[in-house]
């Protein structure tokens, strides 16, 4: 120790060198550890940049309000168009069942008509009869031999000879 003061002459010439290369290695340290943190600072600012890229694509809470007002929509929707699809079913099971009364109705409407028509025939062929036995005429066994006065009728029982004017 007393070598190295003999060097610089001066004790407090070497405290003040010793003091110097104290702070020189803790100012070389601060500096690694402001390089080091500098370094952390940069890898912080990229991952923020990043992860603020990826937030600005991200949709805001107007985008979040406006697909739930679109979902309640469709909801609504979905529902609507089920109660009119079940409404529909009901009509056509409905429709099916009016063809079958109307076919039914016009099957027994055409019973009627045709026994209807029975009915007259007989009735008409009773009187022919009846007319020709008190003539003392053998009656006709074959319409064409009708007479030519005899109105006939047909399907919906109107005349088939115009009316004579007067």
């Amino acid at each position: 120790s007393s070598g190295i003061n003999a060097e610089y002459g001066d004790p407090s010439t070497y405290e003040m060198i010793q003091k110097i290369q104290t702070l020189q290695r803790r100012l070389i340290s601060k500096t690694e550890e402001v390089v080091s943190k500098e370094m952390a600072i940069q890898e912080k600012e990229k991952l923020y940049i990043d992860l603020k890229q990826i937030l600005a694509r991200q949709p805001g809470p107007e985008v979040a309000e406006q697909l739930q007002i679109y979902q309640q929509s469709l909801k609504e929707k979905t529902k609507q168009m089920k109660a009119m699809s079940s409404e529909l079913n009901m009509c056509e099971a409905q429709n099916a069942e009016y063809r079958y009364e109307i076919e039914t109705l016009v099957r027994e409407l055409h019973d009627a008509k045709n026994k209807y028509y029975m009915q007259k025939r007989k009735e008409r062929n009773l009187k022919e009869r009846e007319r020709h036995m008190a003539g003392g005429m053998i009656p006709p066994l074959i319409s064409s031999q009708r007479q030519e006065s005899v109105n006939r009728f047909t399907g919906g029982g109107f005349n088939l000879k115009q009316a004579q004017k007067a």
